[in-house]
C-alpha cells in the first residue's frame, strides 16, 4: 500500500457509524474507497464500521497487523441464493438487498452504542438506495457520483450498442430524480455530499440546497526523486491513456487527437493501457487512422508496469466523457505526470492550469474537441520549459489532494453543519462499548 498521511490531531471525537458496503485494503475503486475513508476517519473520530461479510477475511488481517485505534467493525451479510460472492458485489439488485437487510443491523448498533452521526460511504452513487434515515441520527451521504453526462453528439462513430446505452443511461438519469427508493436516503439526509456538480443537479430540486461538493479520492504519496528525465530530443513525445476501453472513457476522442498531430508533423506516440468490450472497435480505428507507427494497445498491464509507464510518458491523455473521480487522473499527478482532461465528470477538479490542461467542450462538435485536445498537446510540446514546470506543479497538486486532505475537508462541511464547534464532549450518556 502506498503511504498514508497524518493528519492534525482533533480535540474532540465523536462517533460515527459507517456504513461501507464495500471496504477493502488490498482493492481500488469502491473498496479502496471505503478503507482510505476508515482510516483517516479513525484519526479524528470513534468509527463503528458496517461492512458487507465479505471482506472480514482481507480487513482482519490488516488490521492485526496494523491495528487502528478507535475502532469496531460489524459485519453484515445477506442471502445471496447460491450466487457467487464476486457476482454479488457487482450486482445493483443485490446492492439494493444489502442495504435493506442492514437497517436490522443498523437498529442493534443503535440500541448499543450513542452515535453523533451515521455516513453512507458506499457505493458511492446517488442511484441506489440507502434506507439509514430517520433514526434520530443526523445522516450524511456521500460523495456521492453518477449524475455526469456528456452530450450525445460526443459519442459520434462508436458502435451503435455503446451509443444505445449512453441514450438510455442519459434518460434514465432525467428519471431517477423521481424514483423513491433512489431518493430515499437523500430525502433523509442532513448533508449530502457531491462529487461533482453534476450530480448536484441530478438530485430533486428540493433537496439540492442540502449538497455540497466534496471530491472523494485522494492522492498516493510516491518518491518520484528517480522519475525518469526526458529531453525534447530523447525520442517521440510519449502520451499516455489508461483505462477501461468503454465509450464514455473517450479513447476515440484520443485517436483522432493524435492522428491531428500526427497530420501537423508532430512526432507522438500513443500508449493505450486498459482492456474492454471496445478492444476490437479501437484496433480497427487505429487502422482506418492510419496510426499503427503511433498508437500501441497494451491491454490490461500490472500494475507495476503501469506504474512503470507514468514514468516514461510526458502526458497523461484523459478525455473521459463522465468520471466522477478518475482515480488514474491523482495517479498521475503523484508521479509527476501532466493531464490533458476534458471539462467533465470529475477529473477537472483535480487538474490546474499549472498541472495540465482542461479541454472546453461547451457548444463544440466532436471534431473540434479532437481539435482541441490536439492543440492542448501541442501547446505543451511547444514549450518544453512548460512542460517541466507542469510536471513540478503535478506532484506539489498531488501532495495536496492526499486522502487526509479529501477526509478531513469533507469532515470541515459535516462538522460545520452539524454545528460541532466550540468544546463539547460527545453527546450521550449511554454505554459507549469498548471505546
Amino acid at each position: 500500500m502506498d503511504a498514508l498521511v497524518d493528519s492534525p490531531p482533533f480535540r474532540f471525537r465523536r462517533r460515527v457509524l459507517l456504513s461501507c458496503f464495500a471496504c477493502s485494503p488490498i482493492w481500488g475503486s469502491e473498496p479502496g474507497v471505503g478503507w482510505r475513508w476508515l482510516l483517516e476517519l479513525t484519526k479524528r473520530h470513534d468509527v463503528v464500521l458496517v461492512t458487507h461479510a465479505f471482506f472480514r477475511e482481507q480487513l482482519e488481517p490488516a488490521l492485526a497487523a496494523n491495528p487502528v485505534a478507535g475502532l469496531v467493525i460489524h459485519y453484515c451479510s445477506a442471502p445471496a441464493f447460491g450466487v457467487h460472492p464476486h457476482t454479488q458485489l457487482n450486482s445493483r439488485l443485490y446492492y439494493i438487498w444489502w442495504q435493506w437487510r442492514l437497517k436490522r443491523v443498523v437498529r442493534q448498533l443503535l440500541a448499543t452504542y450513542s452515535f453523533d452521526l451515521i455516513h453512507h460511504l458506499t457505493w458511492g452513487t446517488f442511484r441506489f438506495p440507502t434506507f439509514l434515515g430517520n433514526t434520530g441520527i443526523p445522516l450524511v451521504m456521500g460523495p456521492l457520483g453518477g449524475g455526469e453526462v456528456a452530450p450525445m453528439r460526443l459519442y459520434e462513430g462508436l458502435p451503435f450498442r455503446t451509443r444505445a446505452f449512453e441514450w438510455l443511461r442519459y434518460m434514465s438519469l432525467q428519471f431517477v430524480k423521481f424514483d423513491p427508493l433512489a431518493t430515499w436516503g437523500p430525502k433523509a439526509s442532513t448533508l449530502i455530499l457531491c462529487k461533482t456538480e453534476d450530480t448536484v443537479q441530478a438530485l430533486p430540486a428540493s433537496i439540492r440546497k442540502r449538497a455540497m461538493i466534496a471530491p472523494e479520492i485522494g492522492s498516493p504519496v510516491i518518491d518520484v526523486s528517480n522519475r525518469e528525465k526526458r529531453s525534447p530530443s530523447s525520442g517521440p513525445f510519449r502520451l499516455l491513456f489508461a483505462g477501461r476501453l468503454l465509450g464514455w472513457k473517450g479513447v476515440g476522442l484520443a485517436l483522432r487527437s493524435t492522428k491531428n498531430l500526427v497530420q501537423a508533423g508532430y512526432n507522438v506516440i500513443l500508449d493505450i493501457a486498459g482492456d474492454g468490450p471496445l478492444l476490437q472497435h479501437i484496433q480497427s480505428e487505429i487502422w482506418r487512422l492510419a496510426l499503427t507507427d503511433q498508437v500501441r494497445v497494451l491491454g490490461m498491464i500490472p500494475r507495476e508496469e503501469l506504474l512503470t509507464l507514468y514514468g516514461k510518458a510526458d502526458l497523461f491523455l484523459f478525455p473521459s466523457l463522465h468520471d466522477s473521480s478518475g482515480n488514474v487522473v491523482l495517479e498521475s499527478l503523484s508521479r509527476g505526470l501532466p493531464v490533458i482532461c476534458l471539462d467533465l465528470g470529475g477529473p477537472k477538479y483535480y487538474v490546474t492550469p499549472q498541472c495540465g490542461v482542461v479541454v472546453s467542450t461547451s457548444g463544440q462538435s466532436r471534431a473540434e474537441i479532437e481539435q482541441g485536445l490536439a492543440n492542448a498537446i501541442a501547446g505543451v510540446i511547444d514549450d518544453p520549459e512548460k512542460l517541466r514546470s507542469m510536471s513540478t506543479e503535478a506532484v506539489r497538486q498531488a501532495t495536496i489532494q492526499t486522502w487526509a486532505a479529501r477526509v478531513n475537508g469533507a469532515y470541515d462541511l459535516i462538522e460545520q453543519k452539524l454545528n460541532w464547534v466550540g468544546d463539547q464532549g460527545v453527546t450521550g450518556e449511554v454505554d459507549r462499548g469498548p471505546f
